[in-house]
């Protein structure tokens, strides 16, 4: 028999019920400190028109990005970040929003890219923006920092310790205008940067010379990443500006608390977003995962659906990559997930069901997660199998005496011991437990 219809698409994650209720209990803990943080919790559309998703004209080009596909005469595509529909949204309800606007997305993305470890072309991740209409204070982009910083901590049981690297596209812009770089060295410069710690200091150093050809810029950015930025103080304006912006920075995350912050310039990302302070966050006890969580300053959010200028701060925690990558290293116990149900109800009999009915619902009406087995012609034995695989802490079993005389017969499933209680005390029996 082939099996291969089982199986999900490659690139696609699904995961068995304790690692689902593991996954749900993380999102939660972290979408909790993004609600206490103030922020709106957004349900974006997954679909939107393609002229919404990218620039670009030529539908064959970003065919092999994205997924899409046509309907009638509408092209569309599947969202493959949270930045495009959101800056949508935020233009299409300036007159409805307050600002500075706090928003929050957790929601899938599709990228249509060759699948490999760390990188899935159906993924959740978890987004934070603060938005001002034609500024806003750098003292936001420390804020994202702290509350990301808070998120990742509220499940530290599971990811361990992190760091976060600042760097500053302002920095990188003054110094290459200092040393008179045309555009193309300045775009390929940057991807070298972005890739230096990939690169090696050797491959790096033979980039910047096939680049350059010049001597004295190639000492100076080499210089950015062994005696620091320092060395550019009193050159120019722009870059004391971007250096003092850089330095009070620092100083305004300590102050919120992110004792974990450092300044490593080789932090650019996405050349085509960011225009300020960049970031990423790194766990500690995890190197190989490269980046958990990163973002940065924008300078016009919805600059192609508005006129009015929406300047920003974002980031995105790569939540699916960091969970798949603890359950594939084992860094999960997901022994505590296997145990979601408090009490199993057996019903012996058609005639008991309306009454095993009102037992369940008395159950969860106090909070105690509970099931019924309602397949009445099963064997006793078939049925308390049941409550012992779903890993029930008591069954309660409910025959013609139970409903005769109004108690329950409530069995601990971990000790064997049984006792017939009224429904009263076997809550409190289940709840002390």
């Amino acid at each position: 028999m082939d099996l291969k219809p089982t199986k999900p698409l490659s690139g696609f994650i699904e995961l068995l019920p304790a690692a689902q209720r593991c996954f749900d209990y993380c999102a939660g803990k972290m979408q909790n400190v993004l609600k206490l943080a103030g922020f709106s919790m957004l349900d974006l559309p997954a679909i939107e028109r393609a002229e919404v998703l990218t620039d670009k004209d030529n539908w064959d080009e970003i065919e092999t990005q994205m997924f899409l596909f046509q309907k009638g005469d509408t092209k569309m595509g599947l969202r493959y970040d949270g930045t495009v529909g959101l800056s949508r949204y935020v233009a299409g309800h300036l007159n409805d929003l307050v600002f500075p606007f706090r928003a929050s997305q957790f929601s899938k993305r599709y990228r249509g890219e060759r699948a490999q470890r760390g990188r899935y072309r159906e993924f959740y991740q978890m987004d934070l923006d603060i938005m001002g209409i034609n500024s806003l204070s750098t003292n936001y982009d420390a804020e994202i920092i702290s509350v990301i910083n808070r998120a990742l901590d509220s499940v530290v049981e599971f990811i361990g310790p992190n760091e976060v690297l600042i760097g500053s596209r302002p920095f990188w812009d003054a110094l290459f205008d200092y040393l008179e770089m045309n555009a193309g060295q300045k775009k390929d410069v940057f991807v070298l940067i972005d890739k230096k710690d990939k690169m090696g200091d050797e491959d790096f150093a033979e980039g910047l010379r096939d680049t350059l050809n010049d001597i004295n810029k190639e000492n100076a950015i080499k210089s950015v990443f062994t005696g620091g930025y320092t060395d550019f103080v009193n050159k120019t304006d722009k870059l004391d500006a971007a250096i003092d912006e850089l330095n009070k920075f620092m100083g305004v995350l300590a102050g919120m608390g992110v004792k974990n912050a450092k300044i490593d310039l080789s932090i650019t990302r996405g050349l085509a977003y960011y225009t300020g302070l960049v970031f990423e966050f790194k766990l500690l006890n995890h190197p190989e995962l490269g980046t958990a969580a990163g973002g940065g300053r924008y300078a016009d959010l919805a600059g192609k659906f508005s006129k009015t200028k929406i300047i920003g701060v974002g980031a995105a925690i790569g939540f699916s990559r960091i969970f798949a990558a603890m359950l594939e290293n084992d860094q999960i116990d997901l022994a505590e997930f296997l145990n979601p149900i408090d009490v199993a109800v057996l019903v012996m009999g058609d005639n008991n069901v309306a009454y095993a009915s009102n037992i369940v619902n008395t159950l969860r009406d106090e909070n105690i997660a509970a099931v019924s087995y309602l397949d009445t012609d099963k064997k006793f034995k078939n049925q308390i199998e049941y409550a012992d695989k779903i890993k029930a802490k008591f069954s309660i079993i409910i025959g013609d005496n139970e409903v005769k005389n109004k108690v329950v017969a409530i069995k601990d499933m971990k000790s064997g011991d049984q006792q017939s209680l009224s429904l009263i005390d076997a809550i409190k029996k289940v709840k002390a437990a």
